[in-house]
Order: structure tokens, then sequence, then C-alpha cells
């Protein structure tokens, strides 16, 4: 990290209570999230069983489960902003580092969600289409929804172990070795999380009839089942051991798990089904241990970053609070300014590389490869000169200005007008030109001057892919001294090249000729 690039921002709230609000956000949002995965998973699968295995189900259950699809849907990503932003907030860092990593990803996010959303809503409100096609729909809008928490736990992979940022560039902003494995297990982790949250809600709040009751209870049992060995892989693949602390947690979350599927299989064994109030207090103090520990790992994680960030800008602080005073003063001195006057405008926008005198010797201006031009010695039209302020000139340091509005671009050119003179005629030539080498300078541009800048000053099919492209000569001159000496020097950075060796008064004459290209 670099401390001049790091920021001190004051936190809204303490860390605890961010923390606090952070854990109890992201709670329920991933259990909406679960329910949604888990609906999403069932509700395929359960129209493959009706209408391509010839398995019948009562009511059909695909189309039950997809009609709640709607709801908690739009929950989970309603109770999605609050986690965002605490993330943000808590740890800026790491989470802006890690979104830029996974930018493509990333911003692909939207698009998944709205597919997948439009598809599923498509299932449940039974628009009629060949059984094909209603696969095709039912398996592009579950492939959508599962990539969106692998973004989601790629992004919270990257973010949580800075030390591998390095290796994550290297690799094109890739997961490799022991992340990506890391990664995996996570996320195979949440979809079995899904399973068993997703099948539990639809048991209790879909499912009226016993049929379907019996056909989840397989899901909710196989769900916890294979959080098992999930759950083994998942640890080992940590690459932050857990401390006593964080151990004590997951072992309650275990002990949940275990006492759940107990439940499962002893109400399997006596054929009664399972009961509302011993369920869901065990899947909740499953789910909240298991957050409980995600949180707390994440914190051991990421907080010592924020600290370094943190003890960095304030050194930096230290390093700035000197010249405070300085820049204040600075400051005040310039409020009485108005930042809408052309003057103004042209010493904070044009005078870093052209110069506060416009002679192209700004502050800016040794650090470009093309020199800016020394606009005093500029002699154009207000149409050409407006074009290059708004579209710049490619290739070159002049930017476009587009920030500024039509009334502020013709105030800069008045003032540019007034105080330099570019919208005058160019001026005469300090010495007489005798006959022959007026002829030998038009003889010289036609024979190779007119090779990029055109027979008429406009410009040729060969420099018309040049960057930056030659002036129109037909509206744009330079005066007299500053044409000689481009002519005998060149223009560095560009095409144009010196033509020193022509004699004295050959080169003169090519100013003259220049001058005669001009149309207005």
């Amino acid at each position: 990290m670099n401390r001049l690039f790091d920021l001190l921002l004051a936190k809204p709230l303490p860390d605890a209570w961010l923390q606090g609000l952070l854990f109890f956000a992201f709670t329920l949002h991933l259990l909406f999230v679960l329910i949604t995965l888990g609906t999403a998973i069932l509700a395929v699968f359960f129209f493959v069983d009706f209408h391509w295995r010839g398995r019948s189900m009562e009511l059909l259950l695909d189309r039950r489960i997809l009609r709640t699809f709607m709801a908690h849907k739009s929950l989970a990503v309603v109770l999605g902003v609050a986690p965002l932003l605490l993330m943000q907030v808590a740890f800026a860092t790491s989470f802006f580092t890690a979104t830029n990593f996974m930018a493509p990803y990333w911003m692909f996010f939207i698009a998944l969600m709205i597919v997948a959303f439009l598809s599923f809503d498509i299932l449940g409100h039974g628009i009629e289409t060949h059984r094909r096609y209603h696969l095709a729909i039912a398996l592009v809008a579950l492939l959508a929804l599962l990539l969106v928490p692998g973004i989601f736990v790629a992004v919270l992979t990257t973010a949580e172990n800075s030390g591998q940022w390095l290796a994550i560039s290297n690799h094109g902003f890739r997961l490799t070795g022991p992340l990506a494995w890391h990664w995996l297990f996570r996320f195979l982790h949440i979809l079995g999380a899904s399973l068993v949250v997703g099948a539990a809600f639809h048991y209790f709040f879909t499912a009226k009839l016993d049929t379907g009751r019996a056909a989840l209870l397989p899901w909710i049992a196989a769900g916890v089942l294979v959080q098992i060995p999930l759950g083994l892989l998942l640890y080992t693949s940590l690459l932050v051991k857990p401390d006593p602390i964080i151990q004590a947690v997951l072992v309650v979350g275990v002990g949940g798990a275990a006492l759940l599927l107990g439940v499962i299989f002893g109400a399997v064994r006596r054929g009664a089904f399972l009961t509302l109030k011993t369920v869901i207090p065990l899947l909740m103090l499953v789910l909240v241990a298991m957050l409980l520990t995600r949180q707390l790992l994440q914190n051991k994680q990421l907080l010592p970053l924020e600290k370094a960030v943190t003890a960095n800008a304030r050194e930096y602080g230290q390093v700035l609070q000197p010249h405070v005073a300085q820049a204040v003063s600075a400051y005040r001195a310039a409020l009485p300014f108005s930042y809408n006057n052309a003057e103004t405008i042209f010493l904070q926008s044009c005078a870093f590389c052209h110069g506060k005198n416009a002679d192209g010797h700004g502050i800016e201006a040794k650090n470009l490869v093309i020199p800016a031009e020394n606009l005093a010695a500029m002699r154009t039209t207000r149409p050409y000169l407006y074009r290059i302020i708004l579209s710049g000139v490619p290739g070159t340091g002049m930017g476009y200005f587009t920030i500024y509005d039509r009334y502020q671009v013709d105030d800069l050119m008045a003032y540019l007008g007034e105080k330099y003179q570019v919208f005058a005629p160019p001026g005469d030539i300090p010495q007489p030109i005798a006959a022959p080498a007026l002829a030998q300078a038009e003889a010289t541009y036609a024979q190779t001057c007119a090779a990029c800048h055109g027979p008429d000053g406009g410009g040729s099919p060969v420099s018309r892919g040049f960057k930056p492209p030659p002036p129109d000569l037909r509206v744009y001159s330079l005066t007299p001294l500053r044409a000689f000496q481009v002519i005998t020097r060149g223009y560095p950075g560009t095409m144009m090249p010196g033509f020193g060796e022509l004699a004295e008064a050959v080169r003169w004459g090519l100013v003259q000729t220049v001058y005669g290209k001009r149309t207005e």
C-alpha cells in the first residue's frame, strides 16, 4: 500500500456496531437467498420429475413451489442492499479492491438476476410452451441464478485474502490453487444449505398434502448429510485457521446439524412428519452458528488490513498537516473569484499545459510527448477552435472539454481572441520574398507538403489516420515567426518533420504559401 493514496474517512458508527449490523443484515439476507436458491432447484427437479420421467406428483409441486418464488426472491434482493452498504463502510479497502478484481463478473451480476427472475416468472405464471422449451427456460433460469452466489462468493474470497491479491492479479484476476478450491467448497456449501432451508420452507408452508411433504423430506435429509463432507472440505481449505472462539462457535453449529439430522431420521423411522417448533429452531441455530463463524473468520482476515490502512492514513495526515494552513489560505484567496468566467476557466483548465501566458510552457508541458501549442501564436476561426475545445485533438494531450457549456466556451474563445488575437489575420511576413524563392516554395509544397496537408491545405487521404492529424490550413495558421519555426524544426511527436535544409528565403516562401491556403 502507498500511504499517499490512503484516505481516512470517518465511519458513521463504531466498528462493533457495524459488525453487529452486518451480521444481522447478512443473516436475514442469506436466509431468503437460501430459500430462493432452494426453491429454484426444487422447482426444476419436480418439473423434470413430472414431465419427463412420468412420475405424477399431487397438485404439480413444481408450480406450487414456484408461486412463492416472487415473494422471497424480492426479499432476498431488497435485504441484500444493507449488507452490501455495510461492507462498503466497514471494509472499504478490501471490498472495493475485490469488486475491482472481479469487475467483469461483478458487472454481470445484474444481467444474471434479470435472466433468472424473468425466466422463473414465466414458469411460475404457467405460460404455455412446448415442454422442451419449458425445460430449456427452466435450466437457463437455474444456471443464471446459481451463478449469482458463485460470483458473490468469489468477491468475498478475494476480499478476505489480501495476501493473495498479487497472485490473483498475476493470474488474470482469477482465483487459482488453494483459493480456487476454497471458493468451490464455499459455493457448494451454500448450495447444500439452500437445499435444506428451501426444502424445509416448502415442507411447512407450501406442501399442503402428505404426498408433497413426503417428497420434500428426503431433500432436507440429503441437504443436511451433504453438508457434513462439504463442511469438512471447506474447513480444511481455509487459508487462515480458526482460533478457539471460532472453533467453539463452529462446534455449536455442527452439534445443531447433528440434532437436526437425528430429528429427521427419527421422523422417517416412525413414519411421522416433522414439526415446525422442532425443526425451525434447530435450523436457525445451525444457520446463525455458521454465519457467526463466517463473520469471525472474516473479521480475522479483514480487520488487520483496515487497521493498516487507517494507520497509513493517519501517518499521511501528519505529513500533510504543515501544509494545511497554506492550502486553506490559497483556497480562501480563490473564493472571491467566479469559477464561471473565461479567465478562471483558462487558468484552471488550459494553463497547466499551455501556460499562464498561453505560450505553451505550462507546468505540465514538460511531461507531454507532443508539446502544447503556443496559443498566443495561433490564428484560426471560431468554429475550428470551438470544435477543438469540445472534441480535443486525437493523439495529443489536448482532451475534450465537454464539461463546459456553449456559453462558457464562447466566453473562453472571446477571452483568447481579446487577449491573444487568436482570430486575427496571421500578420505580415517580416521580409520580402523574391519571386524565385516563392516559386521554389510553391513547388516544394506541391511535391512534399501536399502529401499530408493536401493540395488545398485541408488534409489528404494519407494523413486521414494520423494522430494527431495535420491542422486544416484553410482555417488555421500561425504567426509568421512561429510558422517559420515549425517549418524549420518540425513539430516534435508528430509526422511534421523539419525542413531546415531549405534556404531561409524558401522557408519564408513556404510560410507565404501556407497563408495562401486560408479561405476564411
